[in-house]
């Protein structure tokens, strides 16, 4: 086997760098320092089930929190991505079975990460166009926020969808005028 530290790449930034050293401290249950260089062997110990407690206890405060708890802290799908840039096994999926892999591409941990989006309901949407739309002296920066997420409730899409829409990808349709295509 290839013997590797977690010094893969370029991608190596101080951020990713700091969410494995978190991971490895609630790990080991002890403090590491930044800088700190993990081993293979090390980084080959971590389980999905791990990255799981830790994931929720830095988003919930809680390693195994119930379904009504809201993340506080972090963002899971950020903590994946950090410390997925530092697991050995680069392209290999985990397998339950030899518990051998990549354990932030295991399902476990994809699920957890999945069960907790949750859509935004018309009343949710409604208090966040009060909120923009109740200010004092509207900027255009706020009427174009607000006028951004009704067209994205309107045409049911992603946030990221709506930033790379241009006008050309509407039609106009002569038989209902009301109407855009």
């Amino acid at each position: 086997m290839e013997r590797r530290t977690t010094e893969p790449t370029a991608i190596s930034t101080s951020r990713y760098r700091a969410e494995l050293v978190k991971l490895m401290s609630f790990k080991d249950d002890k403090t590491y320092d930044a800088s700190h260089s993990f081993t293979a062997e090390k980084l080959i110990s971590i389980t999905p089930t791990l990255v799981c407690h830790w994931m929720n206890k830095r988003a919930y405060g809680d390693p195994e929190p119930n379904e009504d708890i809201r993340p506080i802290h972090v963002r899971s799908s950020i903590a994946k991505k950090a410390v997925s840039a530092f697991m050995p096994r680069l392209n290999k999926t985990w397998d339950p079975v030899t518990k051998q892999g990549k354990p932030t591409r295991s399902d476990d941990v994809n699920k957890l990460i999945k069960c907790r989006v949750k859509s935004t309901s018309l009343c949710e949407f409604i208090s966040v166009l009060e909120l923009i739309r109740s200010s004092r002296s509207p900027t255009s920066s706020s009427l174009m926020i607000g006028s951004v997420l009704t067209l994205q409730w309107h045409i049911i899409a992603r946030i990221d969808d709506m930033m790379k829409l241009q006008f050309s990808n509407f039609s106009y349709n002569s038989q209902y005028p009301f109407k855009w295509y």
